[in-house]
């Protein structure tokens, strides 16, 4: 069975069979999935030697019918078709740049049965560091122009050492560390893994650990399930996406592995992206 057609299949038993007495003659679900596959497959970038990047936040333009018809199950249809890209894109071998987002938006000026999809590769904003405020100036002459004894500033401190590149990420696996390059490594159980784990309760491509740059000198560890059989779990508890620590700890089937930051730096590749 083709992956479209069991997308369509898993779609009318989650709501026993109306999606297909809904949608006839209409904008059909499949065929939103296809048009999804399709835009990630034109809009992919190309981000290392066997990685591509795909936008994450699609905008699903319909006409007034069909937005009125299938916005009734957005929560449901929009959970499927996610599902369906993040297949297509284990296959692939895309990644996301962030959680995947679709969202339906009504256009008066499409007839029923017509649509566009509308694509943008959307990151996780940094969160903004405020500034510390400017000493006082010890020689400043105080309120009332009274003549105030002041003790001389104190040397400035000694500028901290220049760190080039990254700290090295590494992964503790069955009492062995291993290093986690930009701009990431794939875990799982088949060959095609970056890091293979052999471990029945594993998938073939179980899940990704991404670094992403953050500030000067700084960087973002981020963990995403990719859709695996038995989940995976972040600190004991179950997850689709966490930002991993140092110590932080991940188990996939019965292998439990410890992030590292050590200190050595890496170097950064010689391109502007991770």
């Amino acid at each position: 069975m083709r992956p479209l057609q069991r997308f369509e299949r898993r779609l009318e038993g989650i709501v026993s069979g109306v999606f297909a007495r809904a949608f006839k003659g209409d904008v059909e679900p499949i065929e939103l999935a296809a048009a999804l596959k399709r835009e990630i497959d034109n809009t992919a970038r190309i981000l290392s030697r066997d990685r591509r990047l795909v936008p994450n936040h699609f905008t699903v333009e319909l006409g007034p019918e069909d937005f009125e018809r299938l916005n009734a199950y957005g929560r449901t249809l929009n959970h499927e078709l996610a599902n369906e890209l993040r297949d297509h894109a284990d296959i692939q071998r895309y990644t996301f740049s962030g959680p995947i987002e679709i969202e339906l938006t009504q256009q008066d000026d499409l007839p029923t049965g017509k649509f566009r999809v509308v694509s943008q590769t959307v990151g996780t904003q940094q969160r903004s560091r405020p500034q510390p405020p400017p000493p006082p100036d010890p020689y400043a002459e105080p309120y009332g122009g009274e003549t105030v004894m002041q003790s001389a500033p104190p040397p400035p401190p000694a500028p901290a050492p220049i760190r080039r590149g990254h700290p090295q990420v590494m992964l503790e696996v069955n009492g062995r560390r291993r290093p986690v390059n930009p701009p990431g490594v794939v875990l799982g159980r088949g060959t095609d893994a970056d890091i293979q784990i052999n471990d029945p309760g594993v998938s073939r491509r179980h899940a990704e650990i991404r670094l992403m740059p953050e500030g000067p000198g700084g960087v973002r560890v981020v963990l995403v399930d990719l859709g695996s059989t038995n989940g995976t779990l972040v600190n004991g508890r179950r997850a689709a996406e966490a930002d991993l620590v140092d110590g932080s700890t991940v188990r996939i089937g019965n292998t439990t592995m410890t992030l590292r930051l050590a200190d050595e730096p890496i170097a950064q590749p010689p391109s502007s992206g991770w």
